[in-house]
């Protein structure tokens, strides 16, 4: 080796901390290789962990179900989880652009963590790291994650809407489909349903040779052709349609169906959404939401990443929520003006646990009246108390539309926002938790537009999101001195730790706070931080740690509820297998990490 190779390690974390008598000894033992694809499993054998260090060149490291896990280019390391755990080796590696690597065996990257703490709690770091996203079963299984482009056998069907509703109903009936994209100059304008035909044309007696524009949908509701199924049924589901448009770009390329996701044998929960939706009562709800559970439960048996079982519990909640709207609409008739059903909350980011409660509002248009409004209280007090005999239960802290507070006009509303954002004492921050995550679920959208545009402005208040993130900073993350977790006990033998309050809380906090300050509307979590890893102002490397961490976190609590009869957030570390205990101090730290870095960004202007 040559002096260049000490400069080489002068420049790579973690070797650049190392004293100079570790930094030569590590020139002695590297070994140097050309790499190629041709000569990976020699350089790289799958029996004989090493260190790995890129000298030159670009490689994929992918897992065993052929997942990347990182790109590697020159100063990046790998091999490390083998030599830490003593596993066996599992993952890949393929060459982008040849290039060359050092290698350090086991027993020399041993002797350098005996002799300098640094240089080995760097890696315990990096291992945490790694271990927080690695998957536990084989994703090539879960349906969830195929692409709708794996399914998708009918090629393209469009027609031009300058054609007539007879060329729409003939192609159809000729292609045996329920559907047809159209399209103009090969841009999707619509989509014609035979619904469409039966309502607008047969029922509204139209005559059958005016043009498919006149009576198609616009704009087409659509989704990625690389997009995994579970988004598709998200997206059937959410906007009650039967037709999703695929796209690629901004070229149309086919229709995923309802009967599409059947076929699949992947439908369970379509089946129960329609059941919900033909609902003729309150009593009816009631009646299948005792179904929920076991939903859930074979769900979360059918997919790798149960963090998807909040989603989907979500997905249900809103069902029946608007299901009860929709019965309470056709006993009393049309609403007196404009109004928006709102959600809060978990409900609102589509994290929900099984031990979440009620969190809702409702905006009405300025121009209702006192009638108006106990037509509203009346609704507010039916479709709460059905939510609650639906399992979802009365909300403790009355974060209700049936508490008047929280059913306002449009004014009203704005003014307690801007009372909170321009007077953030305690209980306005504690409420700001809950209330700048909102979703409409249902209602008028542009009421809704008007309220959700102008509360956006008022979060990027900068002494308030000073008081946010200091309160933020402050929250007591669970793990202390030398790595230990801090529990307290329940009863006289149970230490636990609330992986709600203590952890997916905060990381929501600290999501929120950024996303306010960038007035990035949508209000999910991972939402959020995609939106985030994308903007300047946060780093993207944070944003992917936090997205792991909470994806960890949320998972974590929900395989824990999904064996319970009363859910809680109690988790046991003891209880944990050593993998996972490491993979909640990472979080944890992470977690910890992030908390500065907003007590950092954001500490002007706290009072």
């Amino acid at each position: 080796m040559t002096d260049s190779t000490l400069g080489f390690l002068r420049r790579c974390a973690p070797f650049d901390q190392l004293p100079e008598a570790l930094l030569q000894y590590c020139q002695r033992h590297l070994s140097l290789h050309y790499l190629c694809q041709d000569n990976v499993l020699d350089v790289v054998p799958r029996d004989t962990p090493q260190l790995y260090i890129i000298k030159q060149g670009v490689f994929d490291l992918t897992g065993s179900n052929g997942q990347l896990i990182e790109r590697l280019e020159p100063g990046d390391l790998f091999g490390y989880p083998s030599l830490m755990t003593k596993r066996a080796i599992t993952n890949s590696l393929k060459v982008l652009q040849d290039g060359f690597l050092f290698a350090l065996g086991q027993a020399e990257f041993d002797y350098l963590c005996q002799q300098d703490r640094q240089f080995a709690d760097y890696f315990a770091r990096a291992l945490g790291d790694r271990l927080l996203t690695e998957t536990r079963r084989d994703i090539s299984t879960d349906w969830t994650q195929l692409a709708i482009a794996d399914i998708i056998e009918r090629p393209l069907i469009s027609l031009d809407g300058q054609q007539s509703m007879a060329d729409a109903a003939l192609l159809m009936t000729e292609q045996k489909v329920s559907c047809l994209l159209i399209c103009e100059q090969e841009d999707l304008v619509g989509i014609v349903t035979d619904r469409d035909i039966r309502s607008r044309v047969v029922a509204a007696r139209q005559s059958f040779d005016l043009p498919v524009r006149q009576f198609m949908t616009s704009p087409v509701i659509n989704i990625d052709s690389q997009a995994p199924l579970f988004d598709a049924m998200q997206l059937m589901t959410s906007h009650n349609v039967h037709h999703v448009a695929v796209v690629s770009g901004n070229r149309p390329l086919g229709v995923i169906t309802a009967t599409d996701l059947m076929r699949q044998q992947r439908s369970e929960p379509l089946f129960l959404i329609n059941l919900i939706r033909k609902a003729e009562s309150a009593e009816q709800l009631a009646a299948i939401a005792k179904q929920v559970p076991e939903h859930l439960n074979q769900f979360a048996n059918r997919v790798v990443d149960v963090r998807l079982v909040g989603d989907m519990l979500a997905t249900f909640t809103d069902a029946f929520n608007i299901q009860l709207i929709r019965l309470y609409l056709r006993e009393q008739g049309p609403a007196p003006c404009a109004f928006v059903w709102l959600t809060f909350g978990s409900q609102a980011r589509r994290d929900q646990s099984l031990s979440s409660d009620q969190d809702n509002g409702l905006l009405v248009d300025d121009s209702a009246d006192d009638s108006a409004m106990q037509w509203f209280a009346d609704m507010a007090d039916f479709v709460c108390q059905g939510l609650a005999a639906c399992g979802l239960s009365l909300c403790k802290g009355n974060i209700m539309a049936s508490n008047p507070e929280l059913r306002l006009p449009l004014g009203a509303w704005l003014k307690k926002f801007q009372h909170w954002t321009l007077e953030p004492e305690p209980q306005a921050l504690l409420r700001s938790n809950i209330f700048f995550d909102r979703r409409m679920l249902y209602g008028d959208k542009r009421l809704f537009e008007q309220f959700d545009k102008q509360i956006a402005h008022l979060a990027t208040n900068q002494i308030f999101l000073a008081n946010l993130a200091a309160n933020a900073a402050d929250l007591a993350v669970p793990i202390g001195l030398f790595n230990r977790f801090r529990t307290h006990r329940i009863g006289e033998h149970r230490e636990v730790l609330d992986i709600k309050k203590s952890a997916i809380a905060i990381i929501n906090d600290i999501v929120r706070i950024h996303a306010l300050h960038n007035e990035i509307r949508p209000c999910s979590t991972p939402q959020r931080l995609q939106v985030l890893a994308d903007n300047p102002a946060m780093n993207n490397k944070d944003c992917l740690d936090l997205l792991a961490a909470w994806r960890f976190l949320v998972q974590l609590r929900l395989q824990h509820q999904l064996g319970q009869a009363e859910p809680d957030n109690l988790i046991a570390p003891d209880a944990l297998d050593s993998l996972a205990r490491r993979q909640l101090k990472t979080a944890f730290r992470l977690i910890k990490d992030a908390q500065e870095g907003l007590a950092l960004k954001f500490s002007r202007g706290a009072f």
